[in-house]
C-alpha cells in the first residue's frame, strides 16, 4: 500500500502531492526543496466528509498503526521472506464500534501530512509502536512459520512504520466516521469519549531541513525518495541523524561505459560473537562455500555488501548473498561524483540488521547452519556506502565486474515497498 501524500510547501504554503516514502520535497510553485525529518512516526490523516454543522473542534481522531516491510525467518533448512502490509487500531479496543484495520481506504484517497496544528481530539494511542512488529510477524505467519522446525531468528528489514488517524464525530449520541457518514456505535457520551483523548502535540509535527550542503553551502543532489543527498560540487554525500546531516564514508566504482547506472550497497564490516569467524576466508569455511580458501581470503576483513535499496526480499537477499561471496572481484573505487546514481532508499541501521540474515541465506548446509544462529551476533565496525556500475539492456542492469543481473523492473516496483 502506497501512501498518496498531500502536504503544504513550508516556504509558500502551496500544494505538494507526493508518496509516503518522499523525503525530498520540491515545490511545485516557488522552487523550493526542503528534506522532511519526522520525530518518532510519521502520522497522516485521512480526508473527512463531517457535516458542515459539526465543528472542528469536536472532531475525534482515531490511530491506526500502519506496517510495511519486509519479514524474514530462518526455520528448519530454510531462509523464508514475506512483504506485509497492514493496519491496525491504535486504540486498543477502548472505543466501541471502531474497525480493527482501515482495509483499502488509504489507497482509495491521498491523506494529509499532519505538519500543523489540527484542531480536535486525538485518542491515546494504546498500541505501542514495537507491537506492530508482532502483529505483522503472526500476519506472515501462515507463510512463513507453518513448518513445525524452531524459528533461529527473525528480521524486519526496511520497514516504515507510520499513524494514520481516522476522523469520527458525535451527533444525537451516535459516533459516526467522518469518511463515510456512517454509523459505529450508539448512546457514546462525549465527555466518556474526551477523558481518552488529548489535544494535538507539537512534537508530532515534521521538521524541513535546507538541502544545502553543510561543508560547501552547495546545492544537495537526490530524488525524492533518497535518504541519502550528494553534493557534486565537494564530492561528499549526507545522511539525516537525530534531526542534522552528518557525512558518510562512500565511494563508486568506474565503469568502462559512460552511460553506466549505478546501484548502491552498503559495505558493512563487522566483528563477529558466538561464533569463530574473523576474516573473509573464515566467513567461507563457516558456510561451506564450494572453493579453496585461499591466503588471501584470510587477510580481508569480514565484510557484507548489502542492498542500500528497496527491492522484493528474495531478490534482496540473493544480491547480499551473491555480492559477498564475490566481493574479492571488485576493484577498488574512489569518491567522485557522477550521473546515473540510483536513489539509496534503505538506511544504514537496516542493512546491519539484515547481516545475520545474509549469512544464513549464504549458507550451504541451512539444516546444520542454522541452529547456529541464535548464538551468533555481529557488530559494526565501519559502514562505507558504495555504488557499482551496472549497464542496462533494456531488459536487466547487469553489473560489469561479476555479471550480476537485476531485472529493471523489480527496481522500479521497489521504489513503492
Amino acid at each position: 500500500m502506497e501512501l498518496i501524500v498531500e502536504q503544504s510547501c513550508p516556504s509558500c504554503g502551496a500544494a505538494i502531492v507526493g508518496d509516503e516514502a518522499d523525503r525530498l520535497l520540491q515545490c511545485p510553485f516557488c522552487g523550493v526543496r526542503h528534506y522532511r525529518v519526522t520525530p518518532g512516526l510519521s502520522r497522516y490523516v485521512l480526508p473527512d466528509k463531517a457535516p458542515g454543522h459539526i465543528p472542528r473542534e469536536e472532531i475525534f481522531y482515531a490511530p491506526y498503526l500502519h506496517f510495511k516491510g519486509s519479514i524474514f525467518t530462518c526455520n528448519g533448512k530454510q531462509v523464508q521472506q514475506r512483504v506485509v502490509d497492514i493496519t491496525q487500531s491504535g486504540t486498543g479496543g477502548t472505543v466501541a464500534g471502531l474497525p480493527p484495520s482501515l482495509g483499502l481506504r488509504p489507497q482509495a484517497m491521498p491523506v494529509s501530512l499532519l505538519a500543523a496544528q489540527l484542531p480536535g481530539h486525538f485518542f491515546r494511542q494504546q498500541l505501542k509502536a514495537e507491537a506492530i512488529f508482532e502483529l505483522a510477524a503472526l500476519s506472515a505467519g501462515g507463510v512463513l512459520e507453518k513448518s513445525p522446525d524452531p524459528l533461529y531468528h527473525r528480521a524486519f528489514i526496511g520497514e516504515t512504520i507510520s499513524c494514520l488517524y481516522l476522523p469520527l464525530y458525535l451527533h444525537g449520541g451516535i459516533l459516526y466516521d467522518a469518511v463515510t457518514n456512517r454509523s459505529l456505535a450508539e448512546g457514546v457520551s462525549a465527555a466518556e469519549l474526551e477523558k481518552m483523548c488529548l489535544p494535538f502535540q507539537n512534537q508530532w509535527m515534521p521538521r524541513f531541513l535546507a538541502t544545502l550542503c553543510p561543508a560547501c553551502g552547495g546545492s544537495l543532489e537526490g530524488e525524492r525518495d533518497s535518504l541519502v543527498l550528494s553534493c557534486h560540487n565537494c564530492q561528499t554525500s549526507w545522511e539525516e541523524v537525530g534531526g542534522v546531516l552528518r557525512s558518510l564514508a562512500w565511494q563508486r566504482l568506474a565503469s568502462l561505459h559512460k552511460d553506466a547506472r549505478y546501484l548502491p550497497f552498503w559495505k558493512i564490516e563487522v566483528s563477529a560473537s558466538g561464533v569463530e569467524m574473523e576474516t573473509f576466508g573464515d566467513f567461507l569455511r563457516l558456510t561451506n562455500q564450494p572453493l579453496v580458501v585461499r591466503p588471501e581470503h584470510d587477510r580481508m576483513a569480514l565484510c557484507f555488501w548489502v542492498p542500500a535499496f528497496k527491492i522484493r526480499p528474495q531478490i534482496f537477499l540473493n544480491l547480499a548473498r551473491n555480492l559477498t561471496l564475490s566481493q574479492k572481484r571488485l576493484p577498488a573505487g574512489e569518491a567522485v561524483m557522477a550521473g546515473g546514481l540510483f536513489p539509496v532508499t534503505l538506511p544504514q541501521s537496516e542493512a546491519v540488521q539484515a547481516v545475520k540474515t545474509v549469512l544464513a541465506e549464504a549458507a550451504v548446509n541451512k539444516r546444520d547452519f542454522l541452529p547456529l544462529l541464535p548464538g551468533i551476533s555481529f557488530q559494526p565496525q565501519a559502514t562505507e556506502l558504495v555504488y557499482l556500475p551496472f549497464i542496462d539492456n533494456g531488459h536487466d542492469w547487469v553489473q560489469e565486474h561479476i555479471l550480476l543481473a537485476v531485472p529493471g523492473s523489480v527496481l522500479r516496483f521497489g521504489r513503492s515497498l
